[in-house]
């Protein structure tokens, strides 16, 4: 299971980058997860998948965007 000891606030002007550093998990470490700042109140979380099916640029691709963690982990394997 995925779990971050803190998130850190939002930072507006560091929109687009990590809040914090990527998390693995599933078989093989299939996913990674982080918090990303965004230039509204809180943190977004997004989803990176390094099988993803359609993709075309041989790297992991963001699959989700969630508000909170257990959004973006809901029903991807542990």
């Amino acid at each position: 299971m995925v779990c971050f000891s803190s998130v850190p606030a939002n930072n507006p002007s560091l929109r687009g980058s990590l809040a914090s550093k990527k998390q693995f998990f599933g078989e093989n470490s299939r996913y990674a997860i982080a918090p990303v700042h965004t230039r509204f109140d809180d943190v977004e979380w997004f989803v990176w998948d390094a099988e993803h099916a359609n993709s075309t640029m041989n790297k992991a691709e963001v699959i989700r965007q969630s508000p909170t963690l257990s959004d973006a982990v809901c029903g991807l394997e542990d």
